[in-house]
C-alpha cells in the first residue's frame, strides 16, 4: 500500500503520523524535506529522502511506502509532491480545529482532487473543551466543526477520522518506536495512550479495508 501524508499548513501532524504508520507496519518512508531526521529513525534500505524540485521514482506495487510531504503542489519545482500522490493508494490530509490550518486544509483537498487522488482528513489534535462529555471523539466540538466546515465549503461527504491530542508523538521520536511498541514496552505506557493507539489502529484498518 502507498500512502501520502499533506497538508499545505505545518505542524498538522504530518510526520508524526507518517513515522507512525512506517515503524508500526514497516513501510518504507519517503521525504521531500531536506532538512530532518527521519534517516535516524527508518532504516537506510527503508527511506527515500529527494529536493521538492525531484519526482520520486515509480516504485513496484509491491513496495509499501508512506509519503511525509511539504510544501506546496501547486508551486512550480515541486515534482515531489505530485508524483508521490500520483502513485498512492490514499491521501491522509490532517486538519486541526483552527481556522488557518482549515482554510489551509481545504485548499489541499482542491489540489489533491485536481489530481484525481482519493482523500482522507485526519481530524489532529482533538481535545475536550470546558463542560464537554462524550466516549467518542467524533462527538467533540474541534472534530463536529471540522466536518460541518468541510461539508459546507466542499459540499460532499470527504472520510474524517479522529486523533486526539496526545505527547506520545513527541515520546515516537524519542524513543524510536510507534505507539504499539512503545505500550508494548512500558506498563504506564499501555494505559496512558491506550485511547491514542486505538485510535490509530482505527485509522490503519480503515485505509487497509477502503484503499489497500
Amino acid at each position: 500500500m502507498k500512502i501520502t501524508v499533506y497538508c499545505l499548513k505545518g505542524s498538522a501532524g504530518k510526520t508524526p503520523i507518517a513515522v507512525n504508520i512506517a515503524l508500526e507496519r514497516g513501510y518504507a518512508l519517503g521525504t521531500n524535506e531536506p532538512y530532518n531526521l527521519l534517516d535516524k529513525l527508518i532504516p537506510e534500505d527503508r527511506f527515500v529522502s529527494i529536493e521538492p524540485s525531484e519526482a520520486f521514482p515509480d516504485l513496484p506495487a509491491e513496495i509499501d511506502i508512506v509519503f511525509d510531504l511539504a510544501g506546496m503542489m501547486s508551486r512550480e519545482g515541486h515534482k515531489s509532491i505530485v508524483s508521490a500522490v500520483k502513485q498512492s493508494d490514499v491521501v491522509l490530509v490532517p486538519i486541526y480545529n483552527e481556522l488557518k490550518c482549515i482554510n489551509a486544509g481545504i485548499h489541499t483537498i482542491r489540489e489533491l482532487q485536481e489530481q484525481g487522488a482519493k482523500v482522507v482528513v485526519v481530524a489532529t489534535k482533538l481535545q475536550k473543551q470546558s463542560g464537554e462529555r462524550f466516549t467518542d471523539w467524533r462527538d467533540s466540538r474541534d472534530f463536529q466543526n471540522i466536518k460541518l466546515v468541510l461539508d459546507e465549503v466542499l459540499g460532499e461527504d470527504i472520510p474524517v477520522l479522529p486523533l486526539k491530542f496526545s505527547k506520545v508523538f513527541d515520546t515516537i521520536f524519542e524513543k524510536e518506536a510507534s505507539i504499539n511498541q512503545i505500550m508494548a514496552n512500558d506498563g504506564l505506557a499501555r494505559y496512558t495512550y491506550a485511547e491514542i493507539a486505538q485510535q490509530f489502529d482505527d485509522l490503519l484498518f480503515y485505509l487497509e479495508k477502503n484503499y489497500a
